[in-house]
């Protein structure tokens, strides 16, 4: 894993999964749910402190962003910003000069009150 401020990432090519890490050393991983191709690792106090892309390249090719970025990362960090309706997460990716800030949504309010909205 290479190291960057507080976060760690590493991307494995063979299995198609990125991971940023920024777990502690003084805190516990409480548990872990994963939603569609993202797993959380969450802290006994309730903050998110690993996240796992699963079929990262998928998913980037699917915003229309080149998923190359992955192969020559020199950083990669994780941004939690809780909405009314749930959680936007932003993996922000860098490989050198290049920057893609990536979002992804959870909606933890039920559909239906979502869709009537």
């Amino acid at each position: 894993m290479v190291k960057s401020k507080e976060f760690r990432f590493m991307y494995d090519d063979l299995s198609d999964r990125l991971m940023i890490a920024s777990k502690r050393k003084d805190e516990v991983i409480q548990g872990s749910i994963r939603v569609l191709n993202l797993i959380l690792d969450f802290t006994s106090s309730g903050r998110i402190a690993n996240i796992e892309v699963l079929q990262v390249s998928r998913y980037l090719e699917s915003l229309g962003i080149n998923s190359e970025i992955l192969n020559n990362l020199t950083n990669a960090e994780i941004t939690v910003q809780q909405q009314r309706d749930g959680y936007l997460i932003y993996f922000v990716l860098q490989a050198g000069q290049k920057i893609e800030r990536i979002p992804f949504n959870i909606i933890t309010k039920p559909v239906e009150s979502v869709i009537r909205n």
